[in-house]
């Protein structure tokens, strides 16, 4: 049987439905002739499991036994070279794809060789929903265009770092937003490549199941496209039963300021009154503000490598230097590092709260990790790649270059501000994981 029940899970969905082991057997007891208990949970069939998720109204995967997330994921250049597949577009064979090691699951980068010829004007493919960080590896520059019109933001070259003394730091780089349309060919008659680290989007579940068509089109119909955070928090004051007149007696705003505010995006509230308002709703102001972004008119980010190259700094035992990123996407993020360390002895200077990919870009550099006290060591040469999970110590030596970009897959920003929100911490933590304590029901004597 591959499908196994989970005994913490299905413990704690027993909670959430605030129901035990008796009453779930007493409603199994017309399809099953056998008593389930969690000593024998590993003897059940599929059937049974069928059953378990009907009665409980549980998406059957929520109570399935998990691999657990590895400490990191190794895969050599060959490894991630027999990955390589073609596509075609505009008639022509356009990029070949590799996929960099990554858990089941999760949204894998690739790296995609540039096949278009200089002379070809590349065709635009359709974007997508998750959004993504893009490296110029090279060896040769190529073109990027980012729409129909062309101009200066919508087609550029994508330059390679042709400095000795500080080409570890590859090349240009951008951050692309969800469903920026974008495509690529060769700038010489030389090849080009790029590492596309394209991550999750934490608003796929609301596209995909969360809202039925009812509820998303009354989302879409009422949104404030430019200023969502203002929809939310006029939302969110009616969610807790305030009119504007209410908010504006408690508050001593006029009602009229109010009303312009949430019809005009150009009025303007003050963190004060903002706080004011969310003081008598009791949420954080900070969740309604006003937000801008560094960004061009297609929404991207772009940074040429000569912009990475003057953020060179100093970084534990290394050298980094920054790579493009976004505050719309807190966690994805990303460094050049520069490796210089003989030492025999293992680093392990490295642990971050996001999972990381690394990918050797040259050089040859030891990875060394440490997982439950055991001491890992692999080396690694250019091309080879690496996944790292949250909270993993870790670090590199010897002589060589990675690129790190770093995504909230693991562990993202939005569960950081739960944590943040959490009531007692610490015995949360404690409970949280693995808990096997009931909600405090009798069971059958």
């Amino acid at each position: 049987m591959s499908n196994r029940i989970d005994r913490i899970k299905l413990n704690h969905w027993l909670n959430i439905r605030k129901t035990s082991l008796d009453v779930l057997n007493d409603l199994l007891s017309k399809h099953l002739n056998y008593t389930i208990n969690f000593e024998n949970l590993e003897n059940l069939d599929d059937h049974a499991i069928e059953k378990i998720s009907e009665v409980l109204s549980v998406p059957k995967n929520k109570l399935l036994i998990n691999d657990e997330v590895p400490s990191f994921i190794y895969n050599s250049k060959k490894q991630i070279e027999n990955t390589k597949r073609p596509i075609r577009r505009g008639g022509i064979h356009y990029y070949n794809y590799y996929t960099l090691p990554s858990p089941k699951g999760y949204v894998a980068p690739v790296l995609i060789d540039i096949l278009c010829p200089k002379n070809k004007l590349p065709v635009l493919n359709n974007g997508h929903l998750e959004p993504a960080i893009t490296v110029s590896l090279g060896p040769n520059d190529i073109y990027a265009r980012f729409a129909k019109k062309i101009d200066k933001d919508t087609f550029l070259k994508f330059r390679i770092n042709p400095d000795p003394n500080t080409n570890w730091i590859v090349g240009s780089n951008y951050y692309e937003p969800s469903y920026c349309l974008h495509t690529y060919s060769r700038a010489t008659d030389g090849p080009g490549r790029i590492l596309s680290y394209t991550t999750k989007s934490h608003i796929e579940d609301l596209f995909d199941h969360k809202f039925n068509e009812n509820s998303f089109k009354h989302l879409k119909k009422n949104l404030n496209i430019e200023r969502p955070n203002r929809t939310f928090l006029f939302q969110d004051i009616l969610n807790r039963g305030y009119d504007l007149d209410y908010i504006s007696k408690k508050t001593k705003i006029s009602k009229k300021k109010l009303e312009n505010f949430f019809k005009d995006n150009k009025k303007k509230l003050s963190l004060k009154e903002l706080t004011k308002i969310c003081n008598i709703i009791n949420t954080n102001p900070a969740d309604y503000i006003d937000r801008e972004f560094k960004q061009d008119k297609v929404g991207k980010y772009y940074y040429d490598y000569k912009d990475s190259i003057k953020t060179i700094r100093k970084f534990k035992s290394y050298e980094v230097a920054s790579i493009a990123c976004s505050a719309r996407d807190p966690d994805l993020t990303g460094y050049f590092i520069k490796v210089k360390n003989n030492t025999k002895k293992s680093i392990l200077d490295l642990i971050d709260s996001n999972c990381s990919h690394y990918l050797v870009t040259k050089g040859k550099v030891n990875f060394f990790s440490i997982d439950n006290k055991k001491l890992n060591k692999i080396k690694m040469k250019e091309g080879d790649s690496i996944w790292v999970a949250s909270y993993t110590a870790h670090g590199f030596s010897d002589k060589g270059a990675l690129i790190k970009i770093s995504d909230g897959q693991n562990f993202n920003y939005l569960e950081k501000i739960d944590l943040t929100n959490t009531y007692n911490l610490k015995m949360t933590l404690k409970r949280g994981r693995k808990d096997k304590v009931n909600w405090g029901y009798d069971t059958k004597k």
